[in-house]
């Protein structure tokens, strides 16, 4: 995830005392309460990242390992099934995982759901572009990128011209 001097700031206000290897769970687990609104998309990716491969979540891969080798064997860890089939398989028999594997599933369902939820205030095309913006913009290859797509732009609009032109029908009288 790309984070900024900001967000590492940030971060103190919510989960203030933790060892650095528990923030990320820490702010993960307490999206509702960041006020931060660069700091609350950070954790979103965070989040979607996660939700993706178990391994991106050392504290549901520790709680769950043993699940994992029992339950999931067959799964393709390099595409994010493992979750799906813990969640499948709790789906199916609820008792069918260990009680700590299936608490903490639970939680993280919740907080997926509540990180998923709090995406869609930010989620909108205008934002986007101001992302991109801020990436650009704090970019030290800024003047490349900007060169590029200056150039993306002129090629799109010389080939409109073009094409129009081309594929323009000529009337029947100009053609004798």
């Amino acid at each position: 995830a790309l984070r900024s001097k900001q967000w590492y700031q940030r971060r103190v206000r919510v989960c203030g005392g933790r060892r650095e290897d528990e923030v990320e769970g820490c702010l993960r687990d307490h999206i509702s309460d960041i006020k931060s609104i660069d700091c609350t998309k950070q954790v979103i990716r965070l989040v979607a990242e996660a939700h993706g491969d178990v391994h991106l979540d050392p504290v549901l891969l520790r709680a769950c390992q043993e699940d994992i080798s029992y339950v999931c064997p067959r799964s393709d860890h390099a595409k994010g099934q493992i979750i799906e089939c813990l969640q499948a398989t709790q789906k199916r028999d609820k008792s069918a995982l260990s009680h700590t594997c299936s608490s903490m599933l639970d939680a993280r369902l919740a907080m997926w759901s509540a990180a998923f939820k709090r995406a869609k205030e930010y989620d909108s095309a205008l934002e986007m572009v101001d992302d991109l913006y801020q990436a650009i913009e704090s970019s030290k290859h800024k003047h490349e990128l900007l060169a590029y797509l200056f150039i993306a732009v002129i090629l799109i609009v010389l080939l409109s011209f073009c094409g129009g032109r081309w594929s323009k029908p000529k009337p029947m009288s100009k053609l004798y």
